[in-house]
């Protein structure tokens, strides 16, 4: 693919965009988006990681890894890809790591921007075989204040329990650590 593509990151719990400005783009194609990151800010328990967008999946898998570069876990996000349209956000939203620049400069000719909402469920695949769902009470939030649709809890929901099914139908078979753990089918 010919065009420059921007990332940014739509939260919804806190409510904020971000500019995925520093994130390294290793490949790009109409099925995956793969990157490599650094934390935005420093962290303790790890320093950045490899993510693959499974952009008609609604799934964001990264591999997080510490500050000796060694692998920690597997860190899943259920997303929604969104186009432009997806930059005009409510007057209360924290507008992160540059994004506030991009939207106000208004120079987007040559640039193709891809806007990841993160619809709050992550599946955490640890090593050891445990397989964790985080932030379903912010789904439930989100949706009781309007902060997302009916049609994005659905998605959420659908995505989540799709790739469940298939962590667990490769359990026991694939290491966990594997990067063929976790790849959707």
């Amino acid at each position: 693919m010919s065009e420059k593509i921007l990332l940014f990151r739509r939260r919804f719990i806190p409510n904020e965009l971000t500019f995925l400005k520093d994130d390294e783009l290793i490949a790009y194609n109409d099925e995956k988006i793969v990157t490599r990151w650094n934390s935005l800010k420093p962290r303790p328990d790890f320093s950045g990681g490899f993510s693959t967008y499974y952009r008609k999946k609604g799934l964001k898998i990264s591999k997080i890894i510490d500050n000796d570069g060694k692998f920690l876990h597997w860190y899943c996000d259920i997303v929604l890809e969104c186009g432009p349209e997806a930059l005009d956000v409510d007057h209360d939203c924290k507008l992160r790591n540059g994004a506030d620049q991009f939207i106000l400069s208004g120079n987007r000719s040559g640039f193709v921007p891809i806007v990841y909402q993160d619809l709050l469920i992550d599946i955490i695949v640890n090593p050891n075989g445990l397989i964790e769902v985080a932030d379903m009470d912010e789904l439930a939030d989100a949706q009781k204040a309007g902060l997302i649709t009916p049609e994005m809890t659905d998605k959420a929901l659908r995505t989540a329990e799709s790739y469940l099914h298939l962590l667990y139908s490769r359990y026991g078979r694939i290491d966990c650590s594997d990067e063929r753990f976790v790849i959707p089918n």
